[in-house]
């Protein structure tokens, strides 16, 4: 064997070990880790098994473009993705996160093939391996925010528009087919797609990278996709009606989902703009947003130490302006000001900005290699010693955190044990008896009694009975589901109770009997 096949079994070898690794990562385990469920999971799962039982949303929409769910709407794209895994599955955790871990291992993929069109084989797997140890990307693909997803479509789509540039420009059109889509999976895409396209089709159109037919081409596949979701946007703008055709409805919310994300106009414009930006560049630059589910503090999104190789990273593209010969750079850098963009235009989180988060790796990638670079020779092959062996060392420090620290810590957040409450009330009670619901800390408990008990839809538009107080205002309450009744009705003492277990143990009630799951208690109270 010559010492080149010798060298590319070892270099696919290798790829091939930091994939796996990789998938595993995301993958495995995502049922129980993190343990529970979050509210948005336990929606957007019950969301797709309503559409999958009758063809309607939970509020009776036929086939919607976007969910009503709350009355602030959810994305409806990763609900129609998961009904195949719940067809497989059922309804459970793992049927609900399995979309968000494949997606994520796409992406992975594709980052990888993406260096591999414009840059050396080294590279392509420095950004493999960079990319396989992602905090960001390993956090986000275990839990199935529906949002999550639109990083990985975001990526496909320049991926393939790079595939155009650089091979055949059919691949125009699948890229922009990939970017209507991207649309219909979170809605910050309403201000960061539009300016994209305006920094991306002129560069392609004066260097000469698109011909002119593919371009209209490419738009009309764009616009027939996109068509649906931006009149969603007109009729929650101008306050118009739920319309439907052809079996698919286009729904008005009970608030315009755009305002809910984008706050810039809601008050003083210089003060909340100011505001957003000091929130940006603390998300940004200390890698955290105070949410426990979303990063570990000493890891951040991308390692503390990544932000440096970050700067240098997107200093030496901006140097340099070779964005004739090198598209790639030009549309990370578009990338990554839109998305710089969005942030400032909102009260930012790690969920709300994920899509900058690619971009930032894919400069973190450039910022390391310029650094070596700038090294004496003799030094280069120590520095790469040291980075793998940072990286390996943090990496090992947060799955072993994530294991035994992390899914600890955020089990209040996806309220662990209250599965197992509500089943146990529901196959160990008398029928005629309510359910009552006290805990004040679980947002929207009802979605969870649909979820977990596999709530026929038609069951629940008929016995759903909202909170008069909370309709129009975007997050609408429920105050009784059939026997279930939600709130701190504590004198209802012959109902069964679920309460947390520090509200079990503030209580002063006598009980009849009382059984724990996790963080709740199951409570019968002496009538006596």
């Amino acid at each position: 064997m010559s010492t080149q096949n010798i060298a590319n079994k070892k270099y696919y070898l290798l790829a091939s070990f930091l994939l796996v690794l990789g998938f595993s990562v995301r993958i495995v385990g995502i049922a129980y880790m993190p343990s529970g469920l979050n509210q948005d999971e336990a929606s957007i799962g019950y969301e797709a098994y309503s559409i999958m039982e009758t063809g309607l949303d939970r509020t009776g929409h036929s086939y919607p473009v976007h969910l009503e769910s709350w009355g602030s709407g959810q994305n409806a794209l990763y609900a129609y993705l998961t009904i195949p895994f719940l067809r497989l599955f059922g309804l459970n955790a793992f049927s609900v996160r399995i979309v968000n871990a494949i997606f994520s291992c796409i992406s992975l993929l594709l980052f990888f093939l993406l260096f591999r069109m414009q840059y050396n084989r080294k590279v392509a797997l420095a950004a493999l391996a960079l990319f396989a140890v992602f905090p960001w990307s390993i956090m986000s693909a275990r839990w199935g925010l529906e949002s999550n997803i639109l990083p990985t479509i975001f990526l496909a789509a320049v991926f393939f528009l790079t595939k155009g540039i650089v091979s055949n420009q059919k691949y125009f059109l699948l890229s922009f087919l990939l970017f209507a889509l991207s649309l219909y999976s979170y809605g910050v895409t309403y201000l960061v797609l539009p300016l994209f396209f305006l920094l991306i089709i002129p560069y392609l159109v004066l260097n000469k990278k698109i011909r002119v037919n593919y371009l209209l081409l490419s738009l009309t596949v764009f616009f027939v996709v996109a068509l649906p979701i931006i009149l969603f946007v007109l009729i929650n703008h101008l306050n118009l009606q739920t319309i439907q055709f052809w079996g698919i409805t286009i729904p008005r919310l009970d608030a315009n989902r755009t305002t809910v994300v984008f706050n810039l106009f809601h008050d003083n414009f210089i003060l909340t703009l100011g505001k957003n930006i000091v929130r940006f560049l603390s998300v940004l630059v200390l890698q955290t947003d105070g949410s426990d589910y979303n990063a570990i503090p000493m890891f951040g999104t991308i390692y503390p130490i990544s932000f440096l190789f970050l700067i240098v990273g997107i200093s030496g593209v901006l140097k340099n302006r070779n964005f004739k010969d090198n598209s790639l750079n030009y549309m990370f850098l578009s990338w990554i000001l839109c998305s710089v963009i969005l942030g400032i235009s909102s009260h930012a989180n790690i969920n709300r900005i994920n899509i900058i988060f690619i971009p930032l790796l894919y400069f973190t990638v450039l910022g390391i290699f310029d650094v070596k670079e700038m090294l004496q020779p003799e030094f280069r092959n120590r520095y790469k010693n040291v980075l793998v062996g940072f990286y390996s060392f943090f990496f090992v420090m947060f799955c072993g955190y994530y294991v035994f620290i992390f899914n600890e810590i955020v089990k209040k957040d996806f309220s662990y044990g209250l599965r197992d409450a509500i089943l146990f009330a529901e196959e160990n009670t008398n029928k005629k008896d309510s359910v009552n619901i006290t805990t004040q800390t679980i947002n929207m408990p009802y979605i969870y009694v649909c979820f977990y008990n596999k709530l026929n839809p038609d069951e629940f538009g008929k016995s759903v009975k909202y909170d008069e107080k909370t309709q129009n205002t975007g997050f609408r309450g429920v105050k009784q589901l059939g026997r279930y009744t939600f709130g701190t009705n504590m004198s209802a003492l012959h109902s069964i109770h679920i309460l947390s277990q520090t509200e079990f143990e503030m209580t002063n009630y006598p009980t009849k009997f009382s059984k724990n799951f996790g963080n709740y208690y199951v409570v019968r109270f002496n009538d006596k």
